[in-house]
């Protein structure tokens, strides 16, 4: 009878470790998030098949400098854009072939809004009330995806894949992978130019208060350099442009009304829209970044290596006083601010 009692208490013990052992390595669950006022949305890109892009929010609603990491488990993989359209957060999710939809006032309603096959949604631009048109990193095709259903609608055949998209005028002005900017007619989806801008084009600035397109082309290294070309908007020619060295690699134009910020691998520097000339800023560079006009706050996304989290640090736009600082994923680099 003691070594019955002696087996079914070892057995007991050994039943009880099991359970202890499954508690532990479940998952934990995504922070509750409640926002209540103004809130700072983070994207870090993550790594790519990684599944670790990241979504961040930073209450900067008075005194409350709440700060919550990761609030949707998994986001997806390689968050490369953000932004809100009414009242809702759109997330592009590049590599998992979506667009997560966020409702800022309950995090838990949301929706995906997911692309077919291989189709790499990349960068969004608004162009009515009602519709947005995505480009495709690897698609000849944009996306025209409905606000209202929340679904993609249509797409708009091109000549080749796209990166990055403005809207001007009644025109969306595209950086194609085939080194051009195309122009298409918003109203006809027809195309009005398709020329060489330069190698590499990467960013397309709208600067409205000057009626002007601004292209950023990254350049061909040992080939071409990068470049700033200002593109009339009507005649779709370029009529001023800054040639840079070969190592002033910019990785973005952030758009702060008179001015832009441009980030480089080792400083940040203003760009003087009117005069188009160059002055030192911040002897850090880095990745992308957001201007806040309401707090004049500059947000910078430092990606360290792209490979571990980074941080994201705010600084005062005009006298470039550090802030704050706060811990992110991988590749922070896309900014959006929720104000209700």
């Amino acid at each position: 009878m003691k070594n019955t009692n002696k087996i079914l208490t070892l057995l007991l013990l050994a039943f009880s470790t099991i359970l202890y052992s499954c508690e532990s390595t479940v998952s934990p669950k995504p922070p509750e998030v409640t926002i209540t006022g103004t809130t700072l949305f983070i994207v870090s890109e993550g790594g790519f098949g990684k599944n670790n892009a990241q979504l961040d929010a930073y209450s900067i609603k008075g005194n409350d400098t709440t700060f919550t990491q990761n609030i949707i488990q998994p986001l997806g993989d390689i968050g490369n854009d953000i932004q809100f359209f009414g009242k809702k957060l759109y997330i592009v999710l590049e590599n998992s072939n979506k667009i997560e939809v966020v409702n800022p006032d309950s995090i838990a309603d949301r929706t995906s809004i997911q692309f077919p096959g291989q189709v790499t949604p990349f960068k969004m631009a608004q162009v009515s009330s009602t519709e947005v048109w995505v480009t495709e990193f690897k698609n000849k095709q944009i996306a025209v995806m409905n606000l209202n259903s929340n679904t993609l609608t249509s797409t708009i055949n091109i000549d080749t894949a796209q990166q990055d998209i403005g809207i001007f005028g009644g025109k969306a002005f595209i950086c194609t992978n085939s080194n051009k900017l195309e122009v298409i007619d918003v109203a006809t989806k027809q195309v009005l130019s398709n020329k060489y801008i330069g190698d590499s084009p990467a960013q397309v600035m709208i600067d409205s208060s000057r009626s002007s397109v601004i292209v950023l082309t990254y350049g061909n290294f040992g080939v071409s350099q990068p470049k700033i070309l200002w593109v009339d908007p009507v005649t779709f020619s370029i009529t001023d442009s800054i040639t840079l060295p070969s190592t002033d690699f910019i990785n973005v134009l952030i758009p702060a009304g008179s001015v832009a910020y441009v980030t480089y691998g080792d400083r940040t520097d203003k760009l003087d829209l009117a005069t188009h000339k160059f002055s030192s800023f911040l002897t850090k560079g880095y990745y992308k970044g957001y201007f806040d006009p309401v707090n004049n706050e500059l947000i910078l996304g430092d990606a360290k290596d792209f490979s571990s989290p980074g941080v994201v640090d705010i600084f005062d736009a005009t006298s470039g006083t550090l802030k704050k600082t706060l811990n992110s994923g991988v590749s922070p680099g896309h900014f959006a601010i929720y104000r209700k």
